[in-house]
């Protein structure tokens, strides 16, 4: 980058390089565990650019009203909590758009660099609510409107692909095949959402899961341990010696 801005380094000038690590796109976080995470544990970091601090800040009041409610249950129970928590923090519809922005972070890096300059030129023309809502892509923060369901992630993604330049739309395609080949529909399923699902399901009852897999964890299989409490002293009573 240096050399194409025509900087040249003056030798001996150069101290340190640093090294910056940012993980983007991957998988969530186990949503079935007690453990709450938060911040870039919980996958806030934007997929594609790598933002993750007004997206972490804007995740917490989410946390936290679901953290508060549960702590006011006079039920309460920490799993149920968890699971109330990653609820509110991870819904299905914010997923599916998770997903588009992990394809297009997953693109642009196997880009060279001539087509990172014609992608970002085209996305860059989109109206500044558009690129700027894709690059915050949060719930709550501006211009997310444009992204938030899936015919306007659709309208983002037409928009855009009319804008590149031929070479790009090309790798555009040829990916989203690729892409959809390793990880099923998940892309399809971010801005074609009506031909997967016909409407969201009701939330699952948390706190009935949680509290079934807890009891069985703390208590055990009831049933499993008086058979085997039965068949102990069956052959207990068999080894016993004989009395007078």
């Amino acid at each position: 980058r240096l050399e194409h801005l025509g900087i040249e380094i003056v030798p001996g000038s150069l101290h340190e390089e640093e090294y910056c690590y940012i993980p983007m796109g991957g998988l969530l976080p186990d949503l079935s565990q007690r453990l709450i995470a938060v911040g870039g544990a919980a996958s806030t970091v934007h997929p594609s650019t790598g933002y993750q601090v007004c997206r972490m800040l804007a995740s917490t009041s989410t946390l936290a009203a679901a953290i508060s409610a549960e702590l006011r249950r006079p039920d309460f129970e920490p799993d149920a909590a968890a699971a109330a928590a990653y609820a509110a923090l991870w819904p299905r519809y914010f997923r599916f758009q998770r997903d588009f922005q992990v394809f297009g972070g997953e693109f642009l890096s196997l880009q060279p660099v001539d087509n990172l300059r014609g992608f970002f030129d085209a996305f860059f023309r989109l109206e500044t609510q558009v690129w700027g809502g894709f690059l915050a892509g949060w719930p709550g923060l501006p211009g997310n409107e444009n992204h938030e369901v899936w015919y306007r992630r659709l309208l983002f993604g037409l928009g855009i692909f009319v804008r590149f330049p031929p070479q790009v739309a090309l790798a555009l395609m040829s990916y989203a095949v690729a892409f959809s080949l390793e990880y099923g529909g998940n892309l399809l399923r971010s801005f074609l959402t009506p031909l997967f699902e016909a409407e969201e399901e009701a939330p699952p009852d948390f706190r009935a899961q949680r509290a079934s897999s807890r009891s069985v964890y703390v208590e055990g299989d009831v049933h499993a341990k008086a058979e085997i409490t039965q068949m102990v002293r069956a052959a207990a009573q068999r080894a016993a010696p004989p009395t007078e």
